[in-house]
């Protein structure tokens, strides 16, 4: 994108998710300015002070930044005696937050409520409050403003009339209306989600959602209840519910309890989030991790500007797609000659010892290559937990064992250097197969305070291993020989976002994956719908299966991991028998179907067995027998 264009809004949200800044209230307390000021008037007065706030939330990864106007309109100036002033702060303000983002990030002008008691009010009263709102919109429309932000609101109807209001002052330009729900999730006057959804939509509303009121927990129940109704939702949560400490208002949900929902929001389907009362860059900022591993717009990507007064940020380093691996896909690796000649590839996944001995490992390997399995999927620290560096594990299993293993490499732990560090070394150790993953947030393991890191996504870090492929570092600089990975990324078929899914894997196949490893599925019409859609990418499918180990594992599976779906039939069956090797061999009997209806279409499987029960992995593969070549091991 050339410099001084700008992709709308709207048209970026509907391609990926988008980050709002936090509470610009907070900060200024935290700076010295007392409560009973108007922090509206600070545009004028301390200007300098506004546009530091507007700079930290930028190098904390914002992409949208909200003008100090929340309480700008006429009839909040009046309680400080500033109602005049109106049309001047709602005017620096904006030229404020232009100044500061340079280009680099959609300016949003903030609106909040009159303070007219709305359910109450005369109708002389709303008519004012309605005259009050237009001034505002019109000011900052006029002003030039990407999207106007009505937030904060607690009556419905106040809102309602503020979303009217600004389609009428400025039809261009979008229009982003959240309301004020209670920590019990209900809205105005005990109204759901879904009925506020409705309503917010049918008055013109071209993004709805909620902020303050709650935390990151409840408005995540708020904002996932919203979707689905032809609009983007939008959440931004207040950091917690308030506790008054020794006089201070302390708000208690620290910034990577914010990074863990933000992810978990973002792979829900809502499309925008941020924070208010009592958020701050740091919030912001692990957000954003959440951001860039759900593929959303980056900085760049709004408007190429330099900001004299900014300094370098933490935006996603420039990668571009590198031209194809020196070496054809049948020459790098077993699997990738299996594929490549057609054959029905077959892996197994295990789990790397949580300790230093290998023993029952190696074991689980030899049993495996006894049965003509010989390549296995190391995971990478699954679900957030410490185990053995699975690149020492993938080593020495090849070496010991002469299996071929699978190493998962995600983007979690590790910075920018680290990653092609770890890529690099996995070459050089002669590993040859990567699956490349975002990561689960450390907030799923025992380690929680364990620092994030994802400067790239899944697909920043396949664009890193496509490029060693060709022989090039991410700087374009030769590296000597070429790597020759078999690059394998992850798919949810069941995933609830599911044309997002779809987008996803197209990036993925262009920043160079060669090989879809899907998650387990269980229903086949939901792994038919994804083969039919992903035809066309002409990407060779490995379809995940997971045997169920019992009834309480497979409801586990169905309600607790996002993207799987165990149909009632099969749960259904599950409880009918009892507990232990019986559920177990039932386990295996529906992985056996649900392998057995794709095994002609899909390019290959691997078994994820539990507790890294190989026997049941084998088993597994007797549906495939009439395409299946074992080895011999």
């Amino acid at each position: 994108m050339s410099a001084g264009q700008k992709k709308p809004f709207l048209e970026a949200l509907a391609e990926g998710p988008v980050l709002f800044d936090g509470a610009m209230g907070t900060l200024l307390y935290e700076r010295g300015v007392l409560h009973t000021r108007s922090y509206d008037e600070l545009v004028l007065s301390q200007p300098d002070l506004i546009r530091k706030v507007h700079l930290d939330y930028l190098a904390a990864g914002a992409q949208v930044i909200e003008t100090d106007t929340f309480g700008a309109n006429r009839i909040a100036l009046a309680r400080h005696g500033i109602a005049d002033q109106m049309a001047q702060i709602n005017k620096s303000a904006v030229k404020l937050a232009r100044e500061a983002s340079a280009g680099r990030a959609w300016v949003a002008g903030a609106v909040g409520p009159t303070g007219v008691r709305y359910a109450i009010a005369t109708e002389a009263e709303r008519r004012r409050a309605r005259l009050a709102l237009a001034e505002q919109i019109d000011t900052l429309v006029i002003a030039g403003v990407d999207l106007i932000l009505l937030e904060t609101f607690p009556s419905i109807l106040e809102l309602e009339t503020a979303i009217a209001v600004a389609k009428e002052r400025g039809p261009k330009v979008p229009v982003v209306a959240q309301h004020v729900f209670d920590p019990a999730g209900k809205g105005d006057g005990g109204l759901a989600p879904s009925e506020v959804a409705e309503r917010l939509i049918a008055c013109g509303a071209d993004v709805i959602g909620a902020n303050c009121g709650a935390g990151p927990a409840e408005l995540y129940a708020v904002g996932t209840a919203m979707i689905g109704r032809g609009k983007p939702v939008i959440v931004q949560p207040n950091a917690g519910m308030p506790s008054l400490v020794e006089g201070r208002t302390i708000y208690v949900a620290n910034p990577e309890h914010f990074g863990v929902f933000a992810r978990r929001m973002l792979k829900s389907g809502i499309r925008a989030i941020g924070g208010c009362c009592g958020t701050t860059p740091e919030h912001i900022r692990t957000m954003l991790g959440a951001i860039r591993m759900m593929g959303g717009v980056r900085i760049d990507q709004i408007e190429q500007k330099p900001n004299p007064t900014q300094g370098s940020g933490p935006e996603t380093p420039e990668l571009r797609v590198p031209p194809p691996p020196a070496v054809p896909l049948a020459e790098r690796s077993r699997l990738g000659a299996r594929i490549a000649k057609g054959e029905l590839a077959v892996s197994v996944e295990l789990t790397a010892p949580a300790g230093t001995d290998l023993t029952k490992t190696k074991a689980q390997v030899q049993t495996l290559l006894a049965g003509g399995v010989d390549i296995v999927n190391i995971a990478d620290g699954p679900r957030a937990s410490a185990r053995m560096a699975n690149v020492a594990v993938c080593a020495r299993l090849a070496a010991e064992t002469g299996v071929e293993p699978i190493l998962h490499v995600c983007a979690r732990d590790r910075n920018f250097l680290g990653l092609v560090a770890h890529l690099l070394g996995a070459a050089a150790l002669g590993l040859r197969d990567l699956v490349i993953i975002t990561g689960d947030p450390p907030k799923m393991g025992d380690y929680p305070f364990a620092t994030p890191v994802y400067d790239v996504d899944s697909i920043g870090l396949l664009k890193i291993a496509r490029g060693l492929n060709a022989g090039f570092d991410p700087a374009g600089k030769p590296i000597g020989s070429a790597t020759s990975f078999v690059l394998a990324t992850g798919a949810e078929p069941g995933a609830q976002d599911y044309d997002r899914e779809l987008r996803r894997l197209e990036e993925k196949k262009d920043a160079g994956a060669e090989v879809v490893m899907t998650q387990p599925v269980y229903d086949p019409r939901t792994l038919e719908r994804f083969l039919d859609d992903t035809k066309g990418l002409g990407l060779p499918i490995m379809v995940g299966i997971l045997p169920l180990a019992s009834a309480r594992n497979a409801e586990f599976l169905h309600n607790e991991v996002p993207g799987m779906s165990i149909p009632a039939e099969y749960r259904a069956r599950m409880a009918r028998v009892p507990q232990g090797p019986e559920a177990r061999a039932e386990g295996i009997k529906i992985a056996q179907e649900a392998l057995a209806a794709v095994r002609h279409r899909v390019a290959g499987v691997y078994i994820m067995p539990p507790f890294n029960r190989v026997e049941s992995a084998l088993a597994v593969l007797e549906a495939a027998a009439d395409r299946w070549k074992p080895c011999h091991a």
